[in-house]
């Protein structure tokens, strides 16, 4: 039996009955596409009509059939998930370099079907990288949230659970990673994302300290508000690695090291240095 074959007789295992799909909570091809960071809120469907809009999709997709004979090995929690990757699979940003995530991905799956056939035991394995790819989808636009999903679920991520504390620390940081990253209009490449993804992937390696990481947020805020005039030079590579205790303190200091910086016309300021730096 082929493949395809074998997958049409689980549709119907599947989808019988009246199923009706919820509408796409991403921009369409009609409505203005913002790129970059944004700010989707959380989907607020029951678990019920979730499933039920899946099997609907389900009809036209044998992928998403055989996603649905799995059900039972997931925790239902990412069933919103698992939808959103459905709905991105049905966007089309008519833009030069947009993704189709129904390309195949290998012999037997498109980009949708192996990430939707990972999603099981992943959510049992390492649910904090399915976590942090909703956060992805809510605060980017959807080629960068296409782009980061085919690339993170090009790793065995139900073997990183290791990296669990990375991932749910850079997960707190996503919004200013996007602001970061993604800002500047589209280039028609994906230049900026894959910067944005390998931002993500520094930040969530086995050296990274979880806290550490969480401060950024507090640290880019800092920045943000008292560097007017003054050049901030931070190297990410430092202040992942820090003693924690050291860039706590360190930090309470940094808007005074800032506002004296500008006070004096300094062109620059070693942010990172001064976060790091032992007391003498």
């Amino acid at each position: 039996m082929s493949f395809i074959n074998k997958l049409s007789s689980k549709v119907e295992n599947v989808i019988s009955g009246n199923w009706v799909k919820l509408p796409n909570r991403f921009p369409q091809e009609s409505d203005w596409l913002k790129m970059g960071a944004v700010s989707l809120k959380p989907r607020t469907n029951t678990q019920d009509e979730i499933l039920n809009s899946l099997k609907a999709h389900a009809k036209d997709n044998a992928e998403i059939a055989d996603f649905l004979e799995h059900l039972d090995e997931m925790d239902n929690k990412y069933l919103g998930l698992a939808h959103d990757i459905v709905d991105l699979s049905n966007c089309n940003e008519r833009l030069i370099g947009s993704i189709n995530m129904l390309d195949k991905a290998n012999e037997n799956h498109s980009f949708m079907g192996h990430i939707l056939g990972m999603l099981p035991v992943v959510s049992r394995e390492n649910p904090a990288a399915l976590d942090l790819s909703q956060a992805v989808i809510n605060n980017s636009d959807t080629i960068n949230a296409k782009y980061f999903l085919i690339n993170l679920f090009g790793f065995d991520l139900h073997k990183m659970s290791g990296l669990a504390e990375q991932f749910k620390a850079v997960k707190e940081v996503i919004p200013i990673i996007a602001r970061d990253t993604l800002s500047g209009g589209y280039l028609m490449d994906f230049s900026k994302n894959k910067e944005f993804f390998e931002f993500v992937k520094f930040l969530a390696s086995s050296d990274s300290k979880p806290a550490n990481v969480r401060m950024l947020n507090e640290i880019m805020k800092v920045i943000q508000t008292l560097c007017k005039k003054t050049n901030p030079n931070c190297d990410l590579g430092a202040i992942k690695t820090a003693d924690t205790v050291t860039l706590r303190k360190n930090l309470d200091a940094l808007p005074y090291y800032i506002e004296n910086a500008e006070a004096q016309g300094k062109y620059s300021v070693d942010i990172s240095g001064f976060l790091s730096k032992a007391a003498d």
